[in-house]
């Protein structure tokens, strides 16, 4: 195991994990007894831990041909099939004893995957999960779901018990935990692309098993759908629109506004930040600034818009930077690395030696400081205070300065200015909104910042 986990790292790679005790309803018998797996379960605790970085989930497995509970030899977990009306309290408690071990001994930060929708319900809890439940690390934060024979029939083969009260349910559930499997029998029209790519968006998933049902995958290559699942499978964000101001003043704060939208069937179900970088231009030196939104929360299909104001690091020299958007992987041993680091769709905003996602703005960041005094080293005259509609500057020799107008966040705000004489300019200020803003007045060495209100 060991070895194999080595092997997926070094490619690059995650795997989804399921231990069995055979693959053939012929094999007798068809898995262990409660007390070797939680046996086997402890034993394995050290792996699960040492190699959490490349396991994005484990399905609960153990129990039955496959993993998959369906045929138990042991009486203790109950009978054969997925029916769950003939278990016993100890027949349930069993099997719930099994998955709080597995959930024990992974990280809490991994989710254990259930077979079908009812052993959640009937072990945990009936109802779905809710947005304020998700990602806390409880166990029904941490509990998804595997489907192993999907579109195979009007219940896939057993998956559902009630499809009317379950399909409402796992549609919620999977907002939040891992969802995937795979199909098990061609059943066409149920099989064919309309219903595969409507109730794979409908309940979010995130993998798909590209080996079994062979005949179904090549169904959806015969209808033209493979390339779409193959692009949609777990998250795929495109970024829309992105404001950022021209220039920012150390020690203040840097205001974004990000649209994106997510065109994949799913948000990333394992944790991930998300960090605007700054690279300064000159020395290459780069900055990340961690960003409050949380991509596990950024699902489709309706654009996602990320409005954050952000602190500027302390140690941020003056310059001109490149600005990213970077998602790098949570674990410390693969967040350099830039496989696994999260590519947005667009094009020409990737970048592959960094993992950063190229947000095409460059930003000055400059020393300049905005004061909240009146300073006294320009004889000028600033009218009407407050101002409504026009602002009027005064100075001889007017023409020699530049004149910029700031906010309180240090952003340079662009209005229209009329020359008026030598000595005087009228600033336009009817579509500013009310509030604070800064005058600044420089010639070389020379600067002086007044405060103004506007207020209409």
């Amino acid at each position: 195991m060991q070895s194999d986990f080595d092997k997926l790292r070094n490619a690059g790679l995650k795997c989804i994990l399921r231990f069995t005790y055979s693959s053939d309803t012929s094999d007798s018998p068809r898995d262990a007894t409660k007390a070797m797996i939680l046996s086997h379960i402890s034993q394995l605790r050290p792996y699960f831990i040492l190699n959490s970085d490349v396991i994005a989930a484990v399905q609960a497995g153990f129990i039955g041909t496959w993993g998959e509970w369906y045929s138990t030899s042991q009486a203790e977990f109950g009978g054969w099939g997925y029916d769950q009306t003939n278990l016993t309290t100890t027949n349930l408690n069993n099997r719930k004893e099994v998955v709080n071990a597995l959930l024990n001994a992974l990280p809490a930060n991994r989710s254990v995957q259930l077979r079908k929708p009812a052993f959640k319900q009937d072990l945990f809890s009936p109802n779905a999960l809710q947005n304020y439940q998700a990602f806390t690390q409880s166990s029904l934060a941490r509990l998804g779901h595997h489907n192993d024979c999907f579109l195979a029939s009007a219940d896939d083969n057993g998956t559902y018990d009630d499809v009317a009260a379950e399909y409402p349910y796992l549609e919620q559930e999977t907002k939040f935990v891992p969802m995937g499997g795979e199909t098990c029998s061609l059943n066409s029209p149920r099989t064919d692309c309309a219903t595969a790519l409507f109730e794979m968006k409908k309940f979010h998933w995130s993998y798909m098993n590209l080996d079994y049902y062979p005949d179904v995958i090549d169904n959806f290559t015969t209808g033209s759908c493979f390339a779409e699942i193959q692009n949609n499978l777990g998250y795929r964000f495109e970024l829309k629109t992105a404001e950022f101001p021209a220039s920012v003043t150390v020690g203040r704060t840097l205001p974004i506004v990000i649209k994106m939208k997510n065109l994949g069937y799913a948000a990333p179900f394992n944790e991930r930040k998300a960090y605007i970088v700054l690279k300064n231009l000159t020395t290459n030196q780069t900055y990340s600034i961690l960003m409050n939104s949380d991509p596990r929360l950024w699902m489709g299909p309706n654009e996602i818009t990320i409005s954050e104001n952000l602190t500027l690091p302390s140690n941020l020299i003056t310059g001109n930077y490149k600005m990213y958007l970077y998602l790098p992987d949570s674990s410390p041993t693969l967040a350099s690395r830039t496989e696994y680091a999260i590519r947005f769709a667009n094009e020409n905003t990737w970048e592959s030696t960094t993992g950063y996602n190229n947000l095409n703005h460059t930003l000055n960041v400059s020393d300049l400081t905005l004061g909240y005094q009146n300073n006294v080293k320009l004889n000028m005259s600033l009218y009407p205070v407050p101002a409504q509609n026009e602002l009027t500057v005064e100075l001889e020799d007017l023409n020699d300065y530049q004149i910029s107008l700031y906010n309180s966040l240090g952003q340079v705000i662009e209005i229209p200015t009329s020359v008026l004489t030598a000595n005087k300019v009228l600033l336009n200020t009817s579509n500013l909104v009310d509030g604070l803003y800064f005058v600044d007045l420089s010639k070389g060495a020379i600067k002086d910042t007044r405060k103004i209100i506007v207020k209409h």
